[in-house]
């Protein structure tokens, strides 16, 4: 055959299911591990390589902008290239990085900081995760039907929030007990035997071949290039000033890029994303619902660890203690969300999830200004609703994405969905940062104040730091339980239910007479 001829091969089934599920929800694990795991050792590894703020905020940076900006591009690569390949070398990537990170005190790059060998590393981490955190759905959804899908689905959403929760504790626990060299080396034997379950639980890739079907690289330029303009500008934002040239200018170039990127697709013959997807109304609303899940839910997420650790003056290890109770609420609220799936439909569970995180968000505002370290179970009641409608949100919604888009297209479906909450997440964080520094501000006018009056004491200082930490954090949450109300509204709008596509019948088996006349037809 010529031309733009497809050959169509079916995809074979997964030699082993359960390593195939190992290999998706460890790899999982230990890319959103490495996004909330740095934070709690950012004060030892400043010590350690003599690194300032900035250089810190860097070492979370690097790895969320290497993420943000390859995503859609890693992604079009597995649904081009299948599956199991293109994972496997990002693992690969991922624990590279993992491993220059933890050389950073010892190493230097062209005779750089040891702190420039950490934010390289970080980057290569990103790259590594940018392909392995969407693929991880994508293999799951795959590689799996029905009941056995639906259920793989629920452990990723499930085992994506573990890991997010469980950041702060492991990384404690590391940086007291081992050094803060482990928060990166526990990725290598975790990653070894994500390795290992791929190889062998995943069959061997067979995906669909065109001559017509490449990768469309003025795409993937204009849409990276765009992505990396608003990210820059989104974690900048409060330190260079929202009206600052470099902010403004970033976020202008990151419009422009975006347009020449919708100009390109729509003139692709092979597009990274077809934009008539966004003209289905269930596609269009999981992934507005996704960037809202970012904004909100995520983003007060990274608040309330920061309100627990310099409000409340507790370590990082008993913030991540804290925490655990909405993250056993979260890996509950994963099953509970498919048996509301399976009774309600998808809609009516993405509702019930979107309006129950934003009741347990605005809860968080009972936090006490003048508390002690025990107030923090005045958090309690948000906390557990919190984590019980993440845990049915989560892989509701992301499973709404891929399932709306084209099937040959889950690569690119799921990491369309992973980029929107992490842009969302981003711009989240930019607010709820932007209503702390308000806070902080006026706090630190208040001490000026005291002291020029002669009243400033370590303790009306002390009170006045948690004060504005509370109050901050409660603007922030009001803010993040009104931006996923309007989820919920825009769910009610656009996601319908859908209804699986009937099984195509089987194609007939030749019988031997017509193999024997078909293997006689001259070759095209």
């Amino acid at each position: 055959m010529s031309g733009n001829t497809l050959h169509l091969r079916a995809l074979p089934p997964r030699n082993k299911p359960g390593l195939t599920l190992l290999a998706a929800l460890l790899g999982l694990f230990i890319a959103l591990l490495d996004v909330t795991v740095v934070t709690v050792a950012m004060p030892t590894i400043g010590d350690d390589l003599d690194a300032s703020f900035d250089d810190l905020e860097w070492v979370a940076n690097a790895y969320m902008l290497a993420l943000a900006v390859l995503i859609v591009t890693a992604g079009r690569l597995g649904d081009l290239y299948g599956q199991r390949v293109i994972y496997v070398i990002g693992v690969v990537v991922f624990l590279a990085g993992s491993v220059l990170c933890a050389a950073a005190g010892e190493i230097t790059l062209f005779g750089a900081e040891h702190i420039t060998t950490l934010h390289v590393g970080r980057v290569v981490q990103g790259v590594g995760g940018a392909v392995v955190m969407p693929l991880t759905l994508a293999i799951v959804y795959s590689s799996f039907e029905g009941k056995a899908r639906a259920k793989g689905i629920m452990m990723w959403g499930a085992v994506g929030g573990l890991a997010t929760a469980l950041g702060p504790l492991i990384g404690g626990l590391l940086v007291d007990h081992a050094g803060w060299e482990w928060i990166f080396l526990i990725n290598v034997p975790i990653g070894a035997v994500v390795i290992f379950a791929a190889l062998a639980g995943m069959g061997a890739d067979q995906r669909r071949a065109s001559t017509g079907n490449s990768i469309d690289l003025p795409g993937l330029v204009t849409l990276s290039a765009s992505l990396l303009c608003v990210n820059l500008a989104l974690i900048n934002g409060n330190s260079w000033g929202w009206t600052s040239t470099k902010v403004l200018g970033l976020l202008a170039g990151g419009v422009v890029l975006l347009a020449g990127f919708l100009a390109v697709e729509a003139r692709s013959k092979a597009p990274i994303m077809d934009l008539s997807w966004f003209r289905r109304p269930s596609f269009g609303g999981s992934i507005a619902t996704s960037f809202l899940l970012g904004a909100g839910m995520f983003s007060v997420i990274f608040y309330l660890s920061i309100y627990l650790q310099t409000g409340l003056d507790l370590s990082a290890q008993e913030t991540g203690v804290r925490l655990l109770p909405m993250t056993l609420m979260l890996m509950i609220g994963a099953p509970v969300g498919g048996r509301i799936v399976a009774k309600a439909g998808v809609r009516k569970a993405l509702i019930f999830a979107m309006t129950l995180m934003a009741v347990g968000i605005a809860l968080y505002t009972l936090a006490d200004p003048k508390g002690d370290s025990g107030s923090w179970t005045l958090l309690l009641p948000g906390m557990l609703l919190t984590g019980l409608a993440m845990g049915v949100a989560m892989p509701v919604a992301s499973e709404l994405t891929i399932s709306s888009a084209p099937q040959d297209q889950v690569g690119v479906a799921a990491s369309a969905g992973t980029m929107i909450r992490q842009v969302g997440n981003a711009v989240g964080i930019a607010i709820m940062g932007a209503l702390m520094s308000n806070r902080t501000d006026a706090a630190t006018e208040e001490m000026i104040d005291l002291q020029r009056r002669g009243e400033a004491t370590a303790e009306a200082a002390a009170a006045l730091k948690q004060k504005a930490v509370t109050e901050g954090m409660e603007n922030g949450a009001w803010y993040a339980a009104a931006i996923t109300l309007v989820g919920a509204v825009l769910v009610v709008l656009f996601v319908r239910d859908t209804k699986p596509a009937a099984t195509p019948p089987a194609p007939p088996r030749p019988r031997p007479d017509d193999t024997m006349r078909l293997s006689k037809l001259p070759s095209a």
